[in-house]
């Protein structure tokens, strides 16, 4: 071999032997913090705005809902078992880690026909 090419070896190998050790290594987790506010629009619909969120798979996840409206309403993830009743005129936080990539539905729990959106987390 000629002498350039032994250290691109070594090097190589060395990264390699790294990355199989350090799997996380390249894939920098991070904390995503978002505000969800529950309001009415003027159909009278009650909807958690922004209705959709999008993470990465790994991040962690921080979500402070605030309800401007009187009656209390939950917000639920439900294939990441986050389910949160949200007093009216009050705000709640929750927090998790997004561990599994795809589309999950967010509803409320107790009024479900009025909320509808989704957690995206990519992979």
């Amino acid at each position: 071999m000629s002498r350039l090419l032994i250290p691109s070896v070594v090097a190589a190998t060395t990264l390699g032997l790294l990355a199989a050790v350090l799997p996380g290594v390249g894939y920098a987790e991070s904390t995503r913090e978002f505000t969800v506010v529950n309001i009415e629009t003027p159909q009278g619909v009650k909807v958690w705005e922004p209705p959709s969120l999008v993470v990465n798979k790994g991040d962690t996840v921080k979500v402070k809902l605030i309800n401007k409206l009187d009656q209390e309403h939950g917000y639920r993830i439900a294939d990441y078992k986050i389910e949160k009743v949200v007093p009216g005129g009050q705000a709640e936080t929750v927090e998790f880690t997004a561990d599994k990539a795809g589309i999950f539905p967010i509803d409320c729990q107790l009024h479900p026909p009025h909320v509808a959106g989704q957690l995206v987390v990519l992979p």
